[in-house]
């Protein structure tokens, strides 16, 4: 999978986190932080953003899912309290860049890996520990249809986490400065004309 330069992509995310600046683009020119330089259509306003849509034959253009896992409270000490969390691109219609985002549990901690471990889509991430909030950047020169696994997260929960406790990651649409995600190709942003959908998910702790 052809991806642009993934040092450009870190500091876009980086600085996305921070505020609303400008970047250079990997190939030229610069571009507004939440937008791609050719691609068909800008960043929506909020009221044009789909919210977790599905079509009528339950389908989506794109669609998100964040690993739902439950973990034994033995398991969890054996594995000194980070469980891993694959974040999906399960239904994918057609992209060459990305952004979005999610917030995770306040009692938490998050680390990432975005190569190797089945990890598909090689994305770029920038973590707010403050904000318990992450923020992501993935581009290919190439058009990619398939789907795959975005990311893989480690949360790390509290050593007082116990069997019944849950600890959320929910999908964000805009990042704290106020940019809504972004899925689309040359051809088509699926923010504005098409059909967005995701499932939330997180860690629970079982006996």
């Amino acid at each position: 999978m052809k991806t642009l330069n993934k040092a450009f992509l870190l500091v876009l995310v980086s600085s996305l986190l921070i505020s609303t600046a400008c970047a250079k683009n990997a190939d030229s020119g610069s571009v507004t932080l939440g937008q791609e330089q050719e691609n068909p259509a800008d960043v929506a306003d909020a009221d044009e953003i789909p919210v977790n849509e599905t079509k009528a034959d339950g389908t989506c253009d794109i669609h998100i899912t964040i690993q739902s896992v439950e973990i034994s409270e033995a398991d969890l000490k054996a594995n000194d309290y980070t469980v891993p969390v694959y974040v999906e691109l399960d239904q994918n219609a057609g992209i060459t860049y990305a952004e979005w985002g999610a917030d995770y549990d306040s009692r938490c901690t998050l680390n990432y890996t975005s190569f190797g471990n089945d990890v598909d889509f090689n994305t770029v991430c920038s973590i707010n520990e403050e904000n318990h909030f992450f923020w992501t950047a993935w581009a290919s020169s190439e058009n990619i249809d398939q789907p795959g696994n975005l990311i893989l997260l480690y949360l790390t929960l509290p050593k007082k986490a116990s069997a019944g406790d849950t600890f959320p990651i929910t999908y964000a649409s805009f990042s704290h400065g106020a940019k809504a995600h972004v899925w689309n190709n040359n051809e088509k942003n699926w923010v504005t004309d098409g059909v967005i959908g995701w499932t939330d998910g997180g860690v629970t702790v079982t006996k």
